[in-house]
């Protein structure tokens, strides 16, 4: 059998060379394409290749850091916020400075009158302790005599009537309460003490414990500085003058102290929310020097109902001070007397037996309130005795008188040194009976 000739390879050469020429150039045309885009797409502003491949073909550690925190964003889309910071305590505090009794015998009128020179003037009896009251946020002060005015003649004891001046000079000083029940409110009878209450509060100074009529309040709400006081008042004793009137009208123009008005009177001030709870009670028997059974019973009585200061006046000595504990374990600092702030009662006037009467007290109480929770501490006491000076200075046909503060003028040359004996016995007598006062720390 003949074999089929064989086809001229010259033809099918070419055509073969015609096909791989034409792949060869789109395999280069298509690898500089994917080359281009390569660049491009990874190299910087300048047409570098950027530098977050390396040899591996791995991105760099910033890179995997940002893309760990969009994962850890998008898997907790709500996180919880931060709770907010607990609010920072803040507090109140102010000082309120208490004296005793002030009264006004016939020699210290009579020194008024020659002071003036026209007319009364008491401010020269006060102004040594006048920096003292001036410098406390609220003063306290029992105003043991009326101002019934000029048509009743002006006298000391046993009828207290005292010129209006007298209360100018509390202003002048400092005082910003008077309390007005005691023993002697009505010795110009009703009439003056409803005067009395009238003049003093003409002048810009409270009063508790007398009222015009039964319409008023017997609490005196007072606020300082953002602390919200109650302030009530009392006395043991008219002697023997209420008797002449209805007991009805009686109770509407003064407080007569028994457990029931105060009770009645704790409840209104705590109605009205106050922070602090003073009470000023007129007590005790005259010139002793240790509170007797009643001062005790309703000392620890109020304290049980929730005053939280306790002053007395009336012994006309000093008496002791303490901290009573209350039924429901707080605690109420009590001042039994504050002895004469101001009067002609002395050892000359009275006898030896009776140098106690010359005694005084300012004591400075700083409070403290709590802006958060409203609780309201003595967190200090400060104790000044005074002594009454009383010299019949060279001219002069009347007595000076003066409260002067003991420690400050034991060094002043002014005082004889006779004086300054009887000075520093007061000091030390007053001293010893003070309760040493240490606010619990925080």
């Amino acid at each position: 059998m003949r074999s089929m000739p064989r086809r001229s390879s010259k033809h099918s050469k070419k055509k073969r060379n015609q096909f791989l020429i034409i792949t060869l150039l789109a395999i280069l045309i298509v690898g500089s394409i994917g080359l281009s885009f390569y660049i491009k797409g990874s190299s910087d502003g300048d047409g570098n290749i950027a530098d977050h491949v390396d040899e591996n073909n791995e991105p760099d550690s910033e890179d995997q850091g940002e893309n760990n925190a969009e994962n850890e964003v998008d898997s907790d889309p709500d996180p919880e916020p931060e709770p907010d910071p607990e609010p920072e305590e803040t507090f109140t505090d102010i000082r309120i400075a208490v004296a005793g009794d002030i009264m006004a015998h016939s020699p210290q009128i009579k020194t008024a009158w020659e002071d003036g020179g026209d007319y009364y003037d008491f401010k020269p009896m006060f102004e040594d302790v006048r920096p003292i009251l001036r410098e406390a946020d609220m003063t306290i002060a029992n105003f043991e005599t009326t101002t019934a005015g000029p048509e009743l003649e002006y006298t000391g004891y046993p009828m207290f009537n005292s010129p209006d001046s007298l209360i100018d000079a509390l202003v002048y000083t400092g005082v910003d309460v008077l309390t007005t029940a005691n023993n002697h409110s009505l010795d110009t009878r009703d009439s003056g003490l409803i005067r009395t209450v009238q003049q003093i509060r003409e002048r810009g100074i409270d009063t508790v414990g007398t009222y015009v009529d039964d319409s008023e309040d017997r609490v005196l709400i007072r606020e300082v500085e953002g602390i919200k006081f109650a302030i009530i008042s009392y006395t043991e004793s008219t002697n023997g003058l209420g008797d002449q009137y209805d007991q009805t009208y009686l109770n509407s123009i003064i407080n007569l102290m028994t457990k029931e008005n105060i009770s009645r009177d704790i409840k209104t001030a705590k109605e009205a929310d106050v922070d602090f709870i003073i009470s000023y009670m007129h007590w005790g028997q005259e010139y002793m020097t240790e509170p007797d059974g009643t001062q005790l019973d309703y000392a620890q009585f109020m304290a049980d109902e929730g005053v939280d200061l306790i002053l007395g006046s009336h012994p006309h000595v000093i008496q002791k001070t303490d901290v009573i504990e209350a039924s429901d374990g707080r605690e109420s600092f009590v001042v039994y007397s504050l002895g004469n702030f101001i009067s002609n009662q002395r050892q000359e006037t009275l006898g030896d037996g009776f140098a106690n009467t010359e005694d005084g007290l300012i004591i400075n109480f700083d409070l403290r309130k709590n802006d958060q929770t409203g609780e309201t501490v003595i967190t200090d006491v400060e104790y000044i005795p005074t002594w009454v000076y009383r010299h019949q200075e060279s001219g002069r046909s009347s007595f000076t008188y003066r409260i002067l503060p003991i420690e400050s003028f034991l060094l002043e040359d002014e005082i004889s040194a006779a004086y300054k004996s009887r000075m520093e016995r007061s000091f030390e007598s007053t001293i010893s009976k003070m309760y040493e006062f240490e606010a619990e720390k925080e």
